[in-house]
């Protein structure tokens, strides 16, 4: 089973029962904090802390996603999920080149691997872009 043992991951709690098959995030130290994303095998969960007060795991079936898409930018790359009512966005901090690469990877892999799961319930990988 896939570890969920470290910060932001220690913050998510998962329905019983309920698997995670696959996570990301980017854990720089200069950042303070990382953003977090984890697909188990009946939500995709979403993890911002850019405001504190506000940071909180959000929960999103995956029979509620109706499409997901990784938008890029200079200043502000983001994941954007669809849903039947509303939608959610995941956007990455500003840093410099080489760490906003490694969350664009991120923020892909992430898409490949939750249309995967809605096109045919295929196994993701167990972790996000590498070091």
């Amino acid at each position: 089973m896939l570890a969920l043992d470290s910060t932001p991951f220690t913050k998510l709690r998962l329905a019983v029962g309920e698997a995670p098959q696959w996570k990301a995030h980017n854990p720089t130290f200069h950042r303070g904090t990382s953003y977090g994303i984890v697909l188990s095998d009946r939500a995709l969960y979403l993890y911002a802390p850019f405001w504190l007060s506000f940071a909180r795991w959000r929960r999103i079936p995956l029979n509620e996603i109706q499409s997901i898409e990784f938008k890029d930018s200079r200043l502000c790359p983001r994941l954007i999920v669809k849903m039947r009512h509303g939608r959610e966005v995941l956007r990455t901090p500003l840093d410099d080149r080489d760490e906003m690469d490694y969350d664009r990877e991120n923020l892909r892999n992430t898409v490949a691997n939750v249309t995967a799961q809605l096109a045919a319930g295929l196994p993701v990988t167990q972790e996000g872009a590498s070091r």
